[in-house]
């Protein structure tokens, strides 16, 4: 394992311990993920969820076709995230999981 790694490695694990205890207003929790509901549009999701998300598919919301957003958490924002599909421009379905593998 280089150098350079071990303290990216590091520097992600001091982050991640520091943020546990601050969760952002942007942050998934599980009263937001319980106030989500299919078929709410995408404004509205993300009012709940605190801010617009991050697009991970190619496609966006506007485009009408299937669209996946990312909000960090619940959990550790940093080790976790929630990813949300949405056809044309209405929530389908959401799940949360491990970024990067961990």
């Amino acid at each position: 394992m280089s150098l350079s790694l071990i303290l990216r490695l590091a520097v992600l694990g001091t982050v991640g311990g520091l943020a546990a205890g601050c969760v952002s207003p942007c942050t998934a929790t599980p009263e937001k993920l319980s106030a989500l509901r299919r078929g709410m549009s995408y404004a509205e999701t993300a009012q709940v969820m605190g801010c617009e998300g991050s697009q991970v598919s190619p496609a966006s919301v506007a485009s009408g076709g299937l669209a996946t957003m990312a909000w960090g958490g619940p959990g550790r924002p940093l080790s976790t995230h929630t990813l949300i599909e949405f056809e044309n421009g209405h929530l389908l379905s959401f799940t949360t999981g491990q970024r990067y593998g961990l």
